[in-house]
């Protein structure tokens, strides 16, 4: 079984490589034709730079060799001899002319390029932003936050790169390394072999180098995200690793990493220094043997002029694309990488290969109407585990259900499938008279409000985090304040100093976790949808809180709702109207908790369990008002003969 469900996982892992290559293929092809007339206008104002580059040297041999009187316009047609000026200074007025132009027209092919760079950024983060929405919590489980950041941060302005600086630089590179030989042959009739020969180990060099700090770039972006979502870690969970003691192994973690990067990041330095001096170094070899050859081996007289564009054309004209080249190479390489890292998560998709958009296909008008839940055949699998098998239940239009089992039974898995949050499969799923499979995942969750175990808390205020909307005005005060009330969020008791206005800190840090959940339950209670999906949350409430919350709320406000309340909490169960008793991501019973306990042993013996476990908990704890043994010792009297 185990050797089947590797050759799967291998097979879905080609598949998605596979996948990412295609992506990546379209991503380039997108960099070079999306917008193609500003590609077509970049070639054709570098290869007229290039030109201009080009006839700067010749205008300014023809301006010493005319001041010497030593022209050699005679190698060209008479007619091009008559058309041309015969003083020298108009000649010095065109070599400015074309050094203006070619500067000119290469800064604006630049500009181009940055500005087509930006264009492709802002279309590929916007459509990763709608892909990261699209994927399920299961299938983004074995990527770190801080990874998704990285891409998003470095990749995705790394692999536009290509358009922003190697296009450009390809342009200004390609049209000069093309022309300047011809134009040395022309002028100064070298052999061109020599000059060939040069300029592609110019090239081969170059190229290796280029190669060698791409490798130095990509492990510095790979460590960079690993040490990002270390850190975002660390300072997620500073309190749990302070408590546990853990914070220094966390630390060291992320300061290996770190130093890990910076010895990347000096090796890369090094080799890009090696880059600069060896380009630097080039236009000095191919003046001494170009000058030699011309010395050598022309067929007419050396004239000043002659030497003056030689030096001008490898000195200057060529120094560009000679120091541009090895950036050249390495960035087509690691836009490369980027490209590919960024295709990799475009590939991801939820882990029965089908979008969201193509689950709810079939959309129709939905009114948040008759909000009885109808399910048969809740099947989930994560990973080639399965983690709910054949679930099937029916709820009833304000019912108060309590799903209870051992961690790990898949309570919160079924409450986020219900939500469309996971992978799950449906063999029939109504709310109502409404087939939820048929919906967006829009017009699906207007039927409910959920409320996680920890509680999601913004930083913002206690107004915003009520409202759950950033710069909400005063007039929802009263609404707000209602349902603080319901949910027992007192402000005197809970050392609020500014009242709505309070600010809470990222991740709720000025909160308890009590208050965090009984202002994720105030949030619930200020948006009135009618199924209610509750994942344990009155865990970190004391008992006195969590009855005053069962009777405004639970058994009060919110009695006309449906809701569905994960717990552990066994004093809840006998005021629910049914208990769901869940085993192994199997619905074993499900009835009323007095019936249950008669009828089921495997669920006595769960609540027995419960029981002693909080007896314990409160003899070891015995100043923990939240778990008052009386109660825990009334719930478990007679569990094993299922008496009342």
């Amino acid at each position: 079984m185990s050797n089947v469900k590797s050759g799967s996982k291998a097979i879905d892992q080609q598949i998605a490589k596979q996948t990412a290559k295609k992506i990546a293929k379209n991503m380039l092809l997108e960099i070079m034709f999306v917008r193609w007339w500003a590609r077509v206008a970049m070639i054709l104002i570098s290869g007229f730079a290039a030109i201009m580059g080009v006839l700067a040297p010749f205008f300014q041999k023809e301006f010493i060799d005319r001041l010497s009187g030593a022209s050699a316009l005679s190698t060209f047609s008479p007619e091009l001899q008559a058309a041309l000026p015969q003083e020298a200074p108009p000649f010095l007025a065109f070599a400015f002319i074309c050094l203006v132009l070619n500067l000119g027209c290469l800064q604006f092919v630049n500009y181009l390029g940055a500005r087509e760079a930006i264009y492709i950024q802002r279309l590929w983060a916007q459509r990763l932003y709608e892909r990261i929405l699209e994927l399920r919590t299961d299938s983004l489980a074995d990527r770190q936050l801080g990874e998704i950041v990285a891409i998003y941060a470095t990749d995705l302005p790394g692999a536009t790169i290509l358009l922003e600086q190697s296009l450009p630089q390809m342009f200004s590179i390609l049209f000069p390394l093309i022309l300047a030989p011809f134009l040395i042959v022309m002028l100064f009739h070298t052999p061109i072999a020599t000059t060939l020969e040069i300029i592609s180990g110019i090239i081969l060099m170059n190229l290796m180098l280029a190669f060698r700090q791409s490798r130095f770039f990509y492990t510095f972006k790979k460590l960079a995200a690993d040490r990002l979502g270390l850190v975002n870690e660390w300072v997620q969970n500073i309190r749990t690793l302070r408590i546990l003691g853990w914070v220094r192994a966390f630390e060291r973690r992320i300061i290996h990493i770190r130093e890990v990067e910076t010895k990347n990041r000096i090796a890369m330095l090094n080799n890009g220094q090696t880059m600069n001096a060896v380009a630097s170094s080039i236009t000095f070899v191919l003046n001494l043997t170009l000058i030699s050859s011309l010395v050598y081996n022309s067929l007419t007289p050396v004239t000043p002029g002659a030497l003056l564009a030689l030096l001008w054309v490898v000195a200057v004209f060529l120094t560009r694309p000679f120091r541009q080249m090895p950036w050249l190479f390495t960035f087509l390489f690691d836009g490369t990488s980027s490209l590919n890292r960024a295709a990799a998560l475009f590939a991801v998709t939820n882990q029965d290969g089908v979008s969201r958009e193509e689950e709810f296909k079939k959309l129709k008008d939905m009114s948040a109407q008759d909000p009885a839940m109808e399910v048969k055949n809740l099947n989930l699998q994560i990973g080639g585990q399965s983690i709910l098998k054949d679930v099937s239940f029916t709820i009833a239009e304000g019912e108060f259900i309590a799903v209870v089992g051992e961690v790990g039974s898949g309570k919160s898995m079924l409450l986020l499938s219900l939500l469309a949050e996971t992978g799950a499969t449906f063999g029939s799923y109504q709310i109502g008279a409404n087939d939820a499979r048929t919906m967006n995942v829009d017009q699906l969750r207007q039927f409910f409000t959920f409320v996680p175990q920890e509680g999601f808390i913004m930083s913002a205020t206690l107004r915003e985090n009520v409202a759950f909307e950033y710069d909400v005005h005063g007039n929802v005060d009263s609404n707000v304040l209602q349902s603080l009330a319901r949910s027992q969020f007192v402000f005197e008791q809970e050392r609020i100093k500014d009242g709505l206005d309070t600010e809470i800190g990222e991740r709720g840090v000025n909160l308890s976790g009590g208050q965090k959940q009984r202002v994720s339950l105030a949030r619930v209670d200020y948006y009135q949808a009618p199924i209610l999906l509750l994942d344990d949350c009155l865990s970190a409430v004391d008992v006195d809180t969590e009855k005053k919350i069962m009777k405004s709320l639970l058994l009060g406000d919110w009695k006309h709702r449906t809701r569905i309340l994960a717990t552990h909490r066994l004093t809840i169960l006998e005021k629910t109207d049914r208990v769901f008793f869940l085993k192994n991501g199997i619905l074993e019973a499900q009835g009323k908790y007095s019936h249950l306990l008669k009828t089921n042993a495997e669920f006595r013996e769960y609540t027995a369990s419960v029981a002693r476990e909080e007896a314990s908990t409160k003899r070891e704890n015995p100043e923990d008002s939240s778990v008052p043994i009386e109660a825990v010792a009334n719930v478990g009297m007679n569990l094993q003969t299922g008496e009342e």
